[in-house]
């Protein structure tokens, strides 16, 4: 019982986390957050299409929806959501371990990585969110 506690108590301490591991983490946080909204903004833009082209067969008005994804290697599942989304969330838990994996010797560099990515990320949700009005 004596040992938990200490276990406890020692996991409670609070470490001293520098600023730079601080930003660091914002850094992943935001990376995340862009590949999230990526995947969502592709997600509803190809269900507008798969849809708009399901009410054309059906007779009904179709809105045509310029919405592909552009990652070939992402594309071959782009007609199932939820492998197209296992798979695209799989390559970003993918970059975000490498990234991490650099932080240990390059952390200024893995900052930089991340924030770059989210930017990128978070540009390509806005096109996507364009495309599907």
């Amino acid at each position: 019982m004596r040992r938990l506690v200490l276990v406890v108590v020692l996991l409670l301490i609070p470490r001293v986390v520098h600023a730079e591991d601080r930003l660091f983490r914002v850094s992943m946080v935001a990376a995340i957050t862009a590949h999230a909204a990526d995947l969502a903004s592709t997600e509803h833009c190809l269900g507008r299409a798969y849809q708009s082209e399901e009410d054309a067969r059906n007779g009904g008005t179709s809105v045509r929806y310029n919405c592909r994804e552009a990652n070939p290697f992402l594309a071959r599942w782009s007609d199932r959501p939820a492998i197209f989304g296992a798979v695209q969330l799989g390559v970003a838990s993918l970059q975000l371990l490498a990234v991490a994996k650099l932080h240990e010797n390059h952390p200024k560099i893995a900052t930089a990585i991340n924030f770059a990515t989210a930017g990128f990320f978070i540009g390509v949700a806005i096109h996507n969110t364009r495309v599907s009005q």
